[in-house]
């Protein structure tokens, strides 16, 4: 009897200590059962109890504290959105019969009393955040257990919780801004916070797109669940083939850059650039299809930004989520203040025109850029970074004028490839130089790429085999480079508006299955496994 009490604690063991990232056989056994489950409920509401038990169970697999700590913060959520709702109800009500100027005072009351609730469920929200922002800049251990966080041990680190709080305090605000009305049901609250699909590394959801594609979820289609499983397939091969191949070089020549020099460096930063593309869209990739076969579209995060032709359109191509909540809750709101409008107004009354038309320019960026940098991480490397994209897309805008003129003096064809091929390329260039000031975890590793970069060249790396003794060798550096040149023909396929799925789909049968085959044994066979790989390791999977 104690035998077999030891087998079953044992193999319960075993299975407690297998991790759910999205790139590990484990979750493919947990997708699977998910999804067979799922298509077998017809109902609704069954759909959406099934959605948020699978979603728990995720959860729950990186540590019950933390899952404690996210329903927490949802029902701090449901209960500040719901009160806000009810006190505009009140006013919907109260302002029957009065003048339009009596309503517009009653209004602000209610409002200022709505404020309250949103203050102090915000507070709540970003008192975690930062809590957890801080753990991590004082380099503190992360526990899974609420004992070992009272004993300090270190720190409870949520799952997601740069996404999910971003997500909440949205939706708290399009509660407050009356952009959306609160959700009544609060088990459908959590499903959209903790949907498992999403809550690692994005996309930033909006609330009431989510629950009104919860409220009304599509049955089995096979097409639908055909481009989803196509989707998964192309992110694990930028994943899995491409960037955790490519990982193994360049953090060999971030974690020492003292000892690489000129073209080591080059190739490194460059490559880096490529390895965080092929990593985080991966992730999207395998997200979106995830949900796509369980038909609910999430947003999308990518596209093309490697062919944008300036740094304000990268960033409308890159992380659009995160582009567009800082837009929304962050950028406007300084931007439309009534009192920062005023002020640029009167700047431009007195003849300095040029002060308002860069203070409107400059205020709201450099906020969203301190934000954004610090969102990403907390030490002066991130800082610096926020700071060099804000001087950066502000210098672009107000010398545009002079750039325009330059350009028709020298008569240069902006339609012409050649320059839109240039301004591509000249965009990488500017994201890859903004690597480098957060690649090697502190502003002193960017000083010494830089020094390194222009020490020496060693040219004779790229011919001598040097190259391929740093943990790649010349086979695998071959299949990065041809997956980077098959990822790099599918973006401009897609740039020029084709669907690859699409003309998968319309292929015969055995084509179809020759190419589904092709990707899955392409994963299998060239995807980076073995001692020292990291499966959990996505590139925001630590968020």
């Amino acid at each position: 009897m104690q035998s077999l009490i030891y087998k079953i604690r044992y193999l319960t063991d075993g299975i407690l200590s297998l991790t759910l990232s999205y790139n590990t056989f484990f979750f493919l056994i947990f997708l699977f059962v998910f999804l067979c489950i799922y298509f077998l409920l017809r109902k609704q509401k069954a759909k959406q109890i099934w959605i948020l038990f699978g979603s728990v169970v995720f959860y729950a697999w990186s540590g019950l504290a933390a899952l404690f700590i996210v329903l927490a913060t949802g029902s701090i959520v449901y209960l500040a959105a719901r009160k806000m709702g009810s006190l505009y109800v009140g006013y919907e009500k109260e302002k029957e019969g009065l003048s339009p100027k009596e309503q517009t005072v009653l209004f602000m009351d209610y409002k200022k009393k709505a404020k309250k609730y949103l203050l102090t469920a915000m507070f709540l929200i970003l008192a975690v955040w930062i809590y957890v922002k801080a753990g991590k800049l004082l380099e503190l251990d992360s526990v899974a257990t609420f004992s070992e966080w009272i004993s300090g041990r270190g720190i409870i680190v949520p799952l997601g919780i740069s996404y999910y709080s971003l997500s909440t305090i949205g939706y708290l605000l399009d509660v407050f801004w009356r952009k959306a009305k609160p959700e009544k049901n609060i088990l459908k609250l959590f499903t959209v916070m903790t949907y498992f699909p999403h809550i690692v590394q994005g996309p930033i959801s909006k609330y009431d797109s989510m629950l009104k594609q919860l409220s009304d979820l599509p049955q089995y289609d096979y097409k639908r669940v055909c481009f989803g499983l196509q989707l998964m397939l192309w992110g694990y091969i930028k994943k899995m083939i491409i960037a955790d191949r490519l990982i193994i070089y360049t953090q060999a020549v971030f974690t020492s850059p003292e000892q690489f020099a000129g073209v080591e460096i080059f190739l490194a930063v460059v490559l880096c650039t490529i390895q965080l593309y092929a990593d985080f869209s991966g992730c999207m990739d395998i997200v979106g299809g995830i949900s796509q076969v369980m038909g609910i579209k999430l947003a999308d995060n990518f596209r093309q930004p490697f062919f944008s032709k300036s740094a304000t359109e990268f960033w409308t191509r890159w992380h659009i989520t995160l582009g567009a909540w800082t837009k929304e809750y962050i950028y406007l709101p300084i931007a439309m203040n009534p009192k920062f409008v005023k002020y640029t107004k009167q700047l431009k009354k007195n003849g300095k025109a040029w002060h308002s038309s860069f203070m409107k320019a400059f205020v709201p960026l450099i906020a969203v850029w301190l934000f954004t940098g610090l969102w990403h991480g907390t030490g002066w490397d991130y800082i610096v970074w926020g700071l060099y994209w804000c001087i950066l897309m502000t210098v672009a805008k107000e010398a545009k004028p002079i750039g325009d003129k330059i350009i028709s003096l020298l008569k240069i064809n902006t339609e012409k490839p050649y320059y839109q091929i240039w301004q591509s390329v000249r965009t990488c260039m500017i994201f890859a130089i903004g690597r480098m000031f957060t690649v090697t975890g502190a502003l002193t590793g960017c000083a010494v790429l830089w020094k390194r970069l222009f020490a020496e060249h060693r040219l004779w790396t790229l011919f001598d085999g040097s190259l391929y003794s740093h943990g790649l060798d010349q086979k695998n550096f071959y299949v990065a480079l041809l997956g980077i040149v098959i990822m790099l023909l599918v973006d401009i396929m897609h740039e020029k508006g084709k669907s690859i799925r699409q003309s998968i789909a319309a292929q015969p049968l055995p084509i179809r299955w020759i190419i589904y085959y092709g990707a899955m044994f392409a994963i299998v066979i060239l995807g980076m496994y073995g001692p020292g790989y990291d499966a959990s390791s996505f590139a925001y999977g630590a968020f």
